[in-house]
């Protein structure tokens, strides 16, 4: 039976409030952040790994990062160490890998203490924030006692692990493990541009299960990294002290753990069964399955497009094309008729 493991990285990037608006995700009287992630997750026997943004303590407070460890852990959760470097005293560089090797160590042993401090436990899991890793970030990871890392992201432009550990399988670097975020080829037009899309769990499930059944053909031991944020249930870009639920996210995530269900190939697993998971000594690109079909491809490239157009200046450059180019394509088709009818 292939492996799938559910990460959550728990973090408050805007407004006034954010460990209460986006980590908690308080909407009225409900939270829709972790509060909602979990109760999902409990309902179908499944055990997060939230990764929490240590630094934060530094901008947020000590005791509201406390607050947000301790409640996933006595919730019978994960928590793995998650770091955005610019939350650190006197730090405005986002990525790790724009730290020198001495630097990133201090950085990433502050928060491991930070974390050994609250919870009493050593952390397992970690993934840089922004995916912002780089080789020296792994070496440091190795020798702080860290087992599993869960920053490689491949065609990702912010991961900085070049050249790449993994694609898509388990791979043992020194003392770790790494899982890299599970990619797939979306939209592929040969020697012209190939696109690579990660399992955001709040996607199309109709696409995820593609995916998966992709996935489940091959003859690896995949371990799918299924993704989401503490806020991935909120609509809080445009109003981050005052955010709204997203029921559709909501619904397309249980359709997704449902559709899982089905599968019986595939099981999820918790981070304490990571470590019999079995690892390759190599990987390569050809592990990464592709969206069957261009049509297939084309669609879910347009929808996936158009859930994010207010926030992506790309995709709002797609959808007009497309707008534009059918508006053109119906100009045309009017003036066929016309001509035929004068005839």
């Amino acid at each position: 039976m292939k492996k799938i493991i559910l990460t959550i990285d728990t973090e408050g990037p805007r407004g006034s409030n954010p460990v209460l608006f986006q980590i908690w995700g308080k909407v009225g009287n409900e939270y829709y952040g972790i509060p909602k992630i979990i109760e999902i997750c409990d309902k179908y026997g499944v055990k997060g790994l939230f990764f929490v943004d240590i630094p934060e303590i530094w901008d947020m407070g000590y005791d509201a990062i406390k607050e947000v460890i301790l409640y996933i852990k006595n919730k019978g959760h994960n928590v793995g160490v998650h770091i955005h470097p610019h939350h650190m005293p006197n730090e405005t560089r986002q990525f790790l890998y724009e730290y020198s090797r001495e630097e990133q160590y201090q950085i990433i042993e502050q928060c491991t203490k930070k974390y050994i401090e609250i919870t009493g436990e050593q952390p397992l899991s970690f993934r840089a924030g922004k995916y912002g890793a780089n080789r020296d970030t792994l070496d440091i990871l190795s020798d702080l006692g860290y087992l599993y890392d869960f920053s490689e992201f491949y065609s990702q432009k912010w991961c900085g692990i070049n050249p790449e550990v993994a694609y898509v399988l388990p791979i043992k670097y020194r003392n770790i493990i790494e899982f890299p975020v599970t990619v797939y080829k979306s939209l592929s037009i040969p020697h012209v541009y190939c696109r690579y899309d990660k399992l955001e769990a709040t996607s199309m499930p109709g696409e995820i299960l593609h995916v998966l059944k992709q996935y489940g053909k091959t003859s690896n031991e995949e371990v799918i990294v299924l993704f989401l944020h503490s806020f991935s249930f909120l609509n809080y870009l445009e109003t981050p002290d005052k955010p709204t639920v997203n029921s559709k996210n909501i619904r397309y995530f249980q359709q997704t753990l449902d559709n899982i269900r089905k599968l019986d190939y595939f099981g999820i697993i918790e981070e304490k069964e990571l470590h019999d998971i079995h690892v390759v000594e190599e990987d390569n690109i050809n592990n990464v399955v592709k969206t069957k079909g261009f049509l297939r491809q084309a669609f879910y490239f347009y929808k996936r497009a158009r859930r994010i157009v207010k926030s992506n200046k790309k995709a709002r450059v797609f959808i007009s094309g497309c707008y534009m180019i059918g508006i053109a394509f119906i100009i045309m088709l009017c003036i066929l008729f016309f001509y035929i009818w004068r005839v």
